[in-house]
């Protein structure tokens, strides 16, 4: 079918598609970025270039009117580009926004940079349980870092060079992994 359609005809079938996804696009938009919507509420848009752009129009129908997936191809790239600090978003549009001002005081911590601190003895219960069932359920950015850090018990050192993201930013994204598995537990507990 692609070998039959003009290109005129196959970026009037892409527009086609895109506008019929957008409302929901922008809902994925607000969830993903959430309370930091006014942030980044730029972040559907650049997307959208991105792919409009940067693939070929075969790519860009095969995506929109073939599979007809352009609402998971957005979502995630969405997704992706907002959460990675290597990512053309990142680059291009929020590292401009954040304020440099030197080392953190805990990344000075030696204990924070080696990952060296006392044993934790795990004793093994209903919040423990609890605590695996949510880790298992975490999202894709959340659960290999708690997993590398707690289970296989790397140092933030060792996460930096496995995943390039930076220190601050992993003791970041392992607190807030954390916070999700104590208020799910919670939750769970209450029920």
């Amino acid at each position: 079918m692609m070998n039959e359609l003009t290109k005129d005809e196959m970026r009037d079938m892409i527009n086609y598609e895109i506008s019929k996804a957008y409302p929901k696009m922008l809902a994925d938009e607000r969830r993903i970025t959430s309370y930091n919507y006014h942030l980044y509420s730029d972040l559907l848009s650049f997307v959208l270039s991105e792919f409009l752009s940067k693939k070929s129009l075969d790519y860009q129908f095969k995506v929109c009117c073939v599979d007809k997936k352009i609402l998971n191809y957005i979502g995630r790239s969405m997704s992706l580009n907002l959460r990675s600090s290597s990512s053309p978003y990142w680059n291009q549009i929020r590292k401009q926004s954040y304020n440099y001002r030197g080392v953190y005081l805990a990344e000075t911590d030696d204990a924070y940079v080696t990952g060296q601190y006392d044993e934790i003895e795990i004793i093994e219960d209903a919040n423990y349980n609890c605590m695996l069932i949510q880790l298992e359920k975490l999202d894709f950015y959340h659960k290999p870092l708690l997993t590398d850090y707690y289970l296989n018990q790397m140092t933030y050192q060792q996460l930096n060079k496995k995943y390039n993201i930076s220190l601050n930013h992993l003791k970041k994204a392992i607190d807030k992994g954390i916070e999700i598995i104590r208020t799910e537990c919670k939750k769970a507990q209450n029920i």
